[in-house]
Parts: C-alpha cells; structure tokens; sequence
C-alpha cells in the first residue's frame, strides 16, 4: 500500500479530530464545570489560592473555605499557562488544544508499540484516532476544560512505558516511571486514575509471555509507587490536611451523599451508548465480510482482547459508586478505540491496498476539502459565544462596573453554591463572587423572578438580558 493514502486517511481523521472540537472550543463559554476548573486555575496564576488550598469563590463549596472538589494537579498546570499567557480565555483553549494534540500523539506512539513488527500496520494510526473521536462524549470533552482531558495524557503516557517494560524482563525502572505517572493521573482526578495498575494481570491473561508472579510483581510495584509518594506527602500537615478534605469531606462524602443516577449499572448503558458509532462501523464490516470476518481476527484478536479489557478497566469500575457521568470514561476510550482499530484492521487494509487510482484521487480530494473546510468553519465561529450567550453577554457588562474580588448579594432563593455558570463566568472573567448573604455592595437578581429589592439600593441601567444589578446607595452602607 502507498503511504499516499495513509496520508490522505490521516488528514481525514485529523480533519474529523478538529472538525468536531475546534469549532466549539474556540467560541467563547464552556460547559459549567470546565469553567469552574478554568476559574480555580485562574485564581491560582494570580495568587489567590495555593497549591494545596485553591480558591473559587468567597464561599466555595459545602462551607469549606478553600476549593477541594479535585485534587490540585490539573489546576496549578493550567495556572501555569495563565501566568505566561495572561488571561484570556484563549488560555485554556490552547490548554484544551494541547490535550488534543497530545492524545493523537500518544495513541499514535501506543499503536506503534503494539505493530512495531507490522510497518504497514503502523501507517495506520489514524484509524485509532477516528474511532477515539467518534465517541461523542469524547469528542465533547475535548470541545471543553474537563480534567479527564489532562488524566488521560498522564495514563497513555503510563500504558504506554508499561507496554515497553514488559517486553524487557526486569526493567524495573521503567515500571516505576509508569508507577509515576499513575500518581500523576490520580494526583489529577482521584481514584479513577489509578486503574493502569491492573495492565500486567491483563497482559498475562491475554498473551500469556510472562508468569503470574511476574505480572504481580509489576502490578504491585505500579501500585506501591503511587502509595509511596502518597505517604511522603501525607507527612506534611498542609498537604495531609489539604488531601484530607478531598478525600473525606468531598469525595465520599459526594458518594454517599450525592449520587447522579439510581441505577448502578449506568456507566455500562452509556459506554455502549457512547461506542455505538464505533460499534456500527464494525457491525457494518462484519456484514459485508460475513464468514472471513470471523476467520480472520485471530489475526489481531489478542491485540483486541488487550485493549478491550484495558479499556473496561478504566470504565466499569465506576459502577461501585453511584456518581456516575459519561464524561468520567474519557481516559478509557483510547483503549476502546485501538481495540476495534485492531480487530478491523485487517480488512481496513485489504480494502486500502485493493484501492484503484481513481478511487485514491477521490479520497486526496475529498481530504484537502474536508482540512479546508475545518479551518473555514472554525475560522467562522470565532467570537462566537456557543452557550449561555444571555447570561455571559450580562456578565461582561456586570463586570465593567464592579470591581473585581467583590462579593454581590443575591436572593437567598436564588443562591446556588452549584451554579458554575452564573458565577463560573464571573469568577472566571472579573474575580466576582456571589452571596445570599446580605447588604453586600451590589445586588443582583433575576430579571423573570418576582424579589424584593432590598431596602437602599437602586437599579443601575446596564440593559442586562438575564439580570438586574443593583447598588448599595453610598448612604445607607454601613
């Protein structure tokens, strides 16, 4: 097969990597939670907050006075950027990039180390990346800041130093980097990050090529090596108080406290939801192949059955708890991917190879028009706000005329230490919290909602959309 057309099925899969995240991402808003993050990070870069005690908003959450929902990880290297970049909110969009640009990268080196013997097959990266960006919660979580972005760099990178050591038998150092890396993914997003451990049980039940003992022994030192850097950082009081409170007061307490579904096999409904573009494609060829299908995947059914269970490594075992969301299985879908990248491959390559000139003509031009057409778009949204646009077109003008690390009041009945977005915008944007807590400077409620405006203030005209601002005349302030 030409490597003419493994380059023009790479440009199409990367013109389908960002034409399904750039055009959203480069627009102003994101997803409540991703703008939270943004807003901790932003804080941190300017010196409010800590490492191990950041800061949200003068409330914060649950009446814990600093901001303990994730570990620290993610924030302080996104508060990184900020501090070279500045402020604007293309930062965390260029972060957003990166993770992007990364995960191609690494899914790249990791197929690579699966059919390092198979050049041929190597060429044919892409079609592990088409099928990781196919999955539509993946491809919204890149749209946005989600942290399982930044976990999911630290644990291909993790998988893919463990594939290398378990080919050199003692390598012991390489286990313990990938052990660091563990910590890293888990130092990012908890527990969930932890679950590469399990790789050299999975590789011996799959291949076989090591003993029993030896997998335990790696899955062991995968698994001491976060736990000795845990124990070192526990030694400290800052950050054994700090982890404390992630651990206790949020992480189980939300588990117990503040489950997101009823029923516990919910992660498993929507791993299937989110793969079925994925198992489509594959229904698909196995109907037009019929009988060769199942003849030939022995030829890449362990490669198969590897990342398959890799992959519900990462994912099913947040069915223990009940805090379940589809964005949580991020980290586990390049795994998904190479699994079914692998058990198509075949088949993908005898159709590539078979492929007449005209046919390789029209795919060259079908790829330069599809690039074309990404960058066209993406070009098109730029400025755009793609959500929220009422409530963070009010913002911008709220924050023209308050000053910035105010607390506003609101109405008691309208105050949610939940709502990222509403506040997320203005912590983000003008370092401005929000308060139920009374005669405060400024007073905002709700343009839809009957309230009683507090006695001495009077409306200031900003032709808000969502909102009303009020001010503290300067007489009756206390």
């Amino acid at each position: 097969m030409s490597q003419d057309k493994n380059t023009y099925f790479t440009i199409i899969s990367l013109s389908v990597v960002f034409g399904l995240t750039l055009p959203v991402l480069i627009q102003d808003a994101m997803f409540q939670d991703a703008v939270l993050y943004s807003s901790v990070a932003h804080n941190l870069s300017v010196g409010h907050g800590t490492f191990w005690f950041p800061q949200y908003s003068a409330l914060n959450l649950e009446g814990i006075p600093s901001f303990h929902e994730q570990p620290p990880l993610v924030f302080w290297i996104l508060s990184l950027f900020y501090k070279v970049l500045g402020s604007s909110i293309y930062v965390e969009r260029l972060y957003t990039f990166l993770m992007i640009i990364l995960h191609i990268l690494l899914i790249k080196v990791l197929w690579k180390e699966v059919y390092q013997s198979a050049a041929s097959y190597f060429k044919m990266w892409w079609l592990p990346v088409f099928f990781w960006i196919i999955i539509p919660v993946c491809f919204w979580s890149f749209r946005h800041n989600m942290i399982e972005n930044t976990m999911g760099v630290f644990i291909l990178i993790s998988v893919i130093i463990s594939l290398r050591s378990i080919q050199k038998e003692n390598f012991w150092f390489g286990w313990i980097i990938s052990g660091l890396f563990i910590f890293l993914a888990s130092f990012s997003k908890g527990v969930p990050g932890l679950f590469p451990i399990v790789l050299p049980l999975i590789w011996w039940f799959v291949y076989r090529e090591i003993t029993l003992t030896k997998a335990i022994q790696y899955a062991l030192v995968l698994l001491l090596v976060p736990a000795l850097i845990y124990s070192v950082i526990l030694m400290f009081p800052g950050p054994r108080e700090s982890l404390s409170i992630y651990f206790f007061d949020r992480l189980i307490r939300r588990v117990d406290d503040m489950p997101t579904t009823i029923n516990r096999f919910e992660t498993a409904r929507k791993l299937f939801v989110e793969t079925l573009p994925i198992l489509i494609s594959v229904t698909i060829l196995m109907l037009i192949k019929g009988k060769q299908f199942f003849q030939r995947i022995s030829e890449t059914k362990n490669e198969f059955r590897f990342f398959l269970l890799l992959g519900f490594a990462g994912s099913l075992p947040l069915m223990l708890t009940k805090v379940q969301k589809g964005w949580y299985m991020v980290p586990s879908f390049p795994f998904f991917a190479i699994a079914f990248a692998s058990l198509c491959l075949p088949f993908i390559y005898e159709w590539l190879s078979g492929m007449s000139a005209r046919s390789i003509r029209f795919v060259k031009t079908m790829s330069i028009m599809l690039a074309t057409g990404v960058l066209v778009v993406t070009a098109l949204q730029f400025g755009k706000i793609s959500r929220e646009e009422a409530i963070l077109t009010d913002v911008y003008k709220i924050g023209k005329v308050v000053p910035g690390f105010t607390t506003m009041s609101v109405p008691k009945e309208q105050y949610d230490q939940y709502n990222f977005i509403l506040q997320g915008f203005l912590v983000r944007h003008f370092f401005i919290s929000i308060s139920p807590e009374k005669n405060l400077p400024y007073f905002l409620a709700e343009k839809d909602k009957k309230v009683a405006i507090p006695y001495g203030y009077e409306e200031i005209n900003l032709d808000l959309r969502a909102y009303v601002l009020y001010k503290q005349k300067i007489n009756t302030q206390k």
